[in-house]
């Protein structure tokens, strides 16, 4: 069995990466604000769309992403649907036809199943006109002489997202402002060898906004965070060699994994700042050390952006323990820092799993 990555891009500020998928859990509780409930979706029971909404879905709203107005709420829309289904569609028959498992934000005019080079232009073949959009893929691979125990497509979806969630540039993607959000996934098998088989599965998600009245908001001088308080079944390490770009380029596939990033946000233009020396991550009264990564100190440039700025942005900043958290755990998370000029002070506990 082999796992492939999952990538981001977002529009106008765009940024690609990769990252292996595991098979984790993570789910989000509680929070310090009273957000809107989660709103239903009608995707098809069973299905890798709805087990991928049901994760989102529930991080985002209980842990304050789904942001002050309960009238812009995270709602499925069919035109990002069908985009996302498209690409993915187009990734898995590209696997197959050339033996060589893809992986791009980046479609090429003539190949079967093209509609756009960038998820944009594909969103806008679909009839969805932007303002501003995200895409996270994901991706995995089984080859195998004897079928395992698959996981059903609706586990499938829902496994995709919680390894998007356990990262650094992805859950930034996961977290973008749109209210509108679209999800497809897409398998095939194929015999590769007189004993071998290959199955190609790809999901995708596109999250945006075409007017103004669609991007969520959070409100000046309010942080919120991602896992926040009573969050559980956290994932016990991140490994930065699995993302790509590397958030810790010195970091190679040997490395010891680090633990579970943190992600802080407000609204842009707001710039957000943590300040090491009054922030802990604690066991039981034990400090756990930790990094902050932030736009000043982030090592990648997106190379799409016309003035080479970082991926992260000013307004959001990721903590990130340098040592893998211990199982079945419950941590306490204190952050301090600013917002522009704004004192914040946030703590709580999440609590990890196996």
């Amino acid at each position: 069995m082999t796992f492939m990555g999952s990538n981001a891009m977002t529009k106008p500020s765009t940024f690609s990466l990769s990252l292996i998928l595991s098979l984790t859990l993570v789910a989000c509780g509680g929070g310090s604000s009273d957000p809107a409930a989660v709103v239903p979706a009608s995707y098809v029971p069973g299905s890798a769309e709805l087990g991928a909404w049901s994760v989102l879905s529930e991080a985002r709203t209980q842990c304050g992403f789904n942001g002050s107005d309960p009238l812009v709420k995270l709602t499925r829309n069919a035109k990002l649907d069908a985009a996302a289904l498209s690409h993915s569609k187009y990734l898995v028959d590209l696997s197959i036809a050339t033996g060589k498992s893809e992986l791009s934000h980046l479609e090429t005019e003539g190949v079967p199943g093209f509609t756009g080079v960038y998820p944009w232009d594909r969103a806008v073949d679909q009839g969805y006109n932007y303002k501003a959009l995200a895409e996270i893929l994901a991706a995995t691979v089984w080859e195998y002489s004897y079928p395992p125990n698959f996981p059903t497509m609706e586990e499938r979806g829902a496994s995709s997202m919680r390894s998007l969630l356990n990262s650094v540039y992805h859950l930034s993607g996961a977290m973008y402002e749109g209210a509108d959000v679209g999800f497809g996934a897409y398998m095939k098998t194929t015999l590769i060898d007189a004993t071998t088989w290959r199955e190609e599965y790809r999901f995708g998600s596109l999250n945006g906004y075409e007017d103004t009245s669609r991007r969520i908001t959070l409100g000046t001088n309010k942080v919120v965070t991602y896992p926040c308080q009573g969050s559980s079944n956290i994932p016990t390490k991140f490994l930065p060699a699995e993302e790509s770009p590397n958030p810790f380029p010195e970091m190679t596939p040997t490395s010891p994994p680090v633990g579970p990033p943190i992600y802080l946000k407000v609204d842009a233009p707001q710039v957000l700042t943590v300040n090491s020396a009054s922030s802990s991550i604690t066991l039981n009264g034990v400090s756990v050390p930790f990094v902050v990564l932030n736009k000043d100190n982030d090592p990648n440039i997106d190379p799409l952006d016309p003035h080479k700025e970082p991926y992260i942005t000013a307004n959001e900043v990721f903590v990130i323990p340098t040592l893998a958290l211990k199982p079945n755990t419950s941590y306490r998370v204190t952050l301090t820092g600013t917002i522009n000029s704004v004192a914040f002070n946030r703590s709580f506990t999440m609590t990890t799993g196996l």
